[in-house]
């Protein structure tokens, strides 16, 4: 089994907010992260495979990058995430961000060789999320 990473940067902004909770608690749970704020992120897409045996590629980078941009980076690069349908509903924390980016990712990503193996989002230089679909 081989691994292979596509490494993409993006920036957005967000407001980490529960409407299903108060002001207050909104505050005392999600401190300043309850205003609105925006991030550098870097996401690392991760598939797992085998060569394929004309190209020995378990998928050309290229396809990868593109399927990463029009699936992920089209949608939320310089966006307000609380506004796009990936995340109606859903409080765009980076764990929530990494799930929905899998969801995205997965069905086309996927062949007969290879699937996709990890989602890493980076928020900040020191804090990341990693997401393997369990």
């Amino acid at each position: 089994m081989l691994y292979i990473t596509r490494r993409e940067h993006f920036s957005s902004s967000h407001k980490l907010e529960n409407s299903g909770l108060s002001q207050q608690k909104n505050e005392e749970l999600f401190g300043k992260c309850n205003n609105f704020h925006g991030h550098n992120y870097y996401i690392e897409v991760t598939l797992a495979g085998t060569p394929d045996p004309e190209s020995s590629y378990v998928m050309d980078l290229k396809l990868l990058k593109q399927i990463i941009h029009e699936e992920i980076l089209d949608k939320v690069d310089h966006k307000f995430l609380n506004e796009i349908d990936m995340f109606k509903d859903v409080i765009p924390t980076t764990e929530n961000m990494a799930v929905s980016f899998w969801k995205a990712l997965a069905d086309k990503v996927k062949r007969e060789n290879v699937s996709l193996y990890s989602v890493k989002l980076y928020e900040t230089e020191k804090n990341y999320v990693e997401y393997r679909g369990e």
